[in-house]
């Protein structure tokens, strides 16, 4: 049979072999042609060398004559050729050896990709321009060295990278600005700020190492993070009005400060060290609901520093040889500071201007100056915290110095906490109990007829603390190195009796009392006061005696008092002074071997009677600016002088 071909004569009619419609003929014929079109549309790699031995003689040029998806593979030699546009999603190589380019590229595709070229700015170290511009998306720099720019790499856009590269020389190594998903990876940087984070949510940091003045600034940037990163900075890690961040693994050598969160929330600290800044190492400031957990903090002034914060955990923490505090709260509320462990500080933790609320639990204090410090901040939790082998273990004091209540001194501390092994003694609002025994720190606040008697306390701010009570009385306690023995404020009618104090700051000390009573006590070796009473009335000192101290009694802005029947001798200066304290009484005391037996300014209606004033430095009595004085039946013999009135 033959073959009969149809030719149409009008548009829309088929061919025809031997009476059958050929449209799959033609779609194989189409399907052909496709496959030699993709075929010639396929990537190419395009060689730039400056023998001309290559496709190029530049890398301007290759790039010109690129198409989407070409590598351009340049070999080695100096490029000098400004700043080159990219356009399409194209990648290039240095060969190997050594390929500089001095300019840069200014990228407007995405899926660009540029490996294992030095970058170089024009002006010779100056550090002007940007090395590389990534004005769209999803870009990758990878093995390069980029340096004397003013901004090394600078991303404007999503999802770029900076991987396994060396920037040095700028003011700027990395800016990432408006984008997000941004990384910087296994880069080393030196320059001034070593990566900057604006409105770009999700950066990463890691991997890497820095040097220079800053080593991260973010801001803006929620969800960022910076992990298992080197920073031998001034300043290491700022972050601002960014929530979310995740600090972990990084190692600060700062001089100044290493890791700061202001005004953020939800951020972690976890498993970094950080060495030498001298204002902080860790500061959260107006960050809520964060937390700093396993850090490393050595050699600091600083430790972890907590301003105007609430709600945040401080745990599990090493703060160790910080100069000032390991860990410091200032108006923070509402915090958890648990199981850190405190070794050889300055401080170890302390709580000021208002910082309430907080729990402090099953933290170890070892060797500190000061173990804790609770300053004009009340109603704070204390469980479970050991304070073994510091020098001083506990203070807890208000900051107002006119002592308008005991809000600062009212803290839930239970007998879970120990001082070397010996259980806190803490009462609130205690009413006709009877403390005894084992004890390594004694509070009484708010309580009446409450009677402590035959304790050790030695090493505390205070070893006895009386505060806003009635009635109290304290009973032969033995009291050592702390730098108040027995510390009243604000109490009225109470009474310590036959206690003892050795080598401590003051002895024992009366504030804002009224109708105290201090009793056949012993001071010795306080280096500043034996008894101190200041801003009482009627406040009684009867058999007591202060000796080889600086001072021995001494009574400033107090009225009506009386020193009795007590002894002062062999101290440094005076062994009673009065001070602006009218109507006082000075009766059958002994005021031997100091530099001025008993000394008097200011005190109107002052008594010394049958008072033994001998063998004195300087004066055995001596009294100016006051009116109507009595003086009577005293001994003064072998002073340097007598009376001096």
């Amino acid at each position: 049979m033959g073959i009969e071909l149809s030719i149409p004569h009008k548009k829309g009619i088929p061919y025809w072999i031997g009476g059958i419609v050929t449209e799959k003929f033609w779609i194989l014929i189409l399907l052909f042609l496709f496959g030699v079109f993709l075929t010639g549309a396929q990537a190419e790699t395009l060689v730039v060398d400056q023998s001309g031995s290559g496709d190029y003689s530049t890398i301007g040029k290759a790039v010109n004559a690129a198409k989407t998806g070409d590598e351009i593979l340049v070999r080695p030699g100096y490029y000098k050729e400004g700043a080159i546009p990219i356009r399409l999603p194209i990648s290039i190589a240095g060969d190997q050896g050594s390929v500089t380019l001095e300019g840069g590229f200014v990228v407007v595709a995405s899926g660009f990709a540029v490996t294992g070229l030095e970058i170089r700015g024009s002006g010779g170290g100056t550090g002007e321009g940007t090395g590389i511009e990534l004005k769209s998306s999803g870009n990758t720099i990878q093995g390069c060295a980029i340096r004397d720019f003013s901004t090394g790499v600078l991303s404007a856009s999503s999802n770029n990278q900076v991987l396994e590269s060396a920037i040095e020389g700028c003011s700027v190594g990395v800016r990432l600005q408006n984008g997000s998903g941004c990384a910087v990876r296994g880069t080393e940087i030196r320059s001034t700020l070593g990566v900057e984070a604006g409105g770009s949510p999700g950066s990463v940091i890691s991997n890497c190492t820095i040097s220079g003045d800053t080593g991260a600034l973010i801001s803006d940037s929620s969800g960022c993070a910076v992990n298992d990163t080197g920073f031998i900075t001034r300043r290491g890690i700022e972050i601002t009005n960014s929530d979310g961040s995740f600090i972990v693994g990084n190692n600060l050598s700062s001089t100044e400060m290493g890791i700061v969160i202001s005004g953020s929330e939800d951020g972690e600290i976890l498993d970094n060290v950080v060495s030498g800044a001298g204002i902080a190492a860790i500061l959260l400031h107006g960050s809520n609901n964060s937390s700093a957990v396993n850090n490393s903090v050595m050699g600091c002034n600083i430790g972890i520093r907590l301003k105007d914060s609430t709600d945040d955990l401080v745990g599990q923490n090493r703060l160790d040889g910080n100069e000032a505090d390991g860990i410091l709260l200032e108006g923070s509320e509402n915090n958890e500071i648990s199981g850190n462990l405190f070794v050889e500080n300055g401080g170890g933790l302390t709580l000021k201007s208002g910082s309430a609320g907080n729990s402090i639990i099953e933290n170890q204090f070892l060797r500190n100056d000061l173990g804790l410090s609770i300053l004009g901040s009340g109603q704070n939790v204390l469980r479970a915290n050991r304070f073994d082998l510091n020098h001083q273990a506990v203070r807890v004091d208000g900051e107002d110095p006119s002592y308008p209540d005991d809000g600062p001194f009212r803290q839930d501390a239970d007998s879970s906490n120990t001082i070397d092994e010996k259980p806190f003694c803490y009462i609130t609002d205690g009413r006709d109990l009877l403390v005894s025994g084992e004890c390594g720190f004694l509070a009484l606040v708010g309580c009446d007829n409450v009677t402590a008697k035959d304790l050790v306390l030695s090493n505390n701010s205070a070893g006895a603390l009386i505060v806003n009570s009635a009635g109290c009385a304290a009973q032969n306690l033995t009291l050592s190195g702390d730098e108040v023995g027995v510390r009243m404020l604000l109490t009225r009618d109470c009474r310590v009796e036959g206690s003892r104090a050795k080598n401590c700051t003051v002895g024992f000390s009366v504030q804002a009392g009224t109708g105290d009573d201090l009793v056949g006590c012993t001071s010795r070796g306080s280096s500043e006061a034996g008894f101190e009473v200041r801003d009482s009335a009627t406040t009684t000192v009867k058999g007591s005696n202060a000796s080889e101290g600086l001072a021995g009694i001494r009574l400033t802005n107090s009225s009506s008092c009386s020193i009795l029947q007590s002894e002062a001798r062999r101290n440094e200066e005076d062994g009673v002074r009065l001070t602006r304290s009218p109507n006082c009484l000075l009766n059958m005391n002994r005021a031997a071997d100091n530099r001025q037996g008993i000394s008097a300014s200011g005190c109107d209606g002052a008594m010394v009677i049958r008072c033994n004033l001998s063998g004195n430095e300087e004066s055995g009595l001596a009294m100016d600016q006051l009116s109507e004085p009595t003086i009577a039946g005293n001994i003064a013999a072998d002073n340097g002088d007598g009376l001096f009135l």
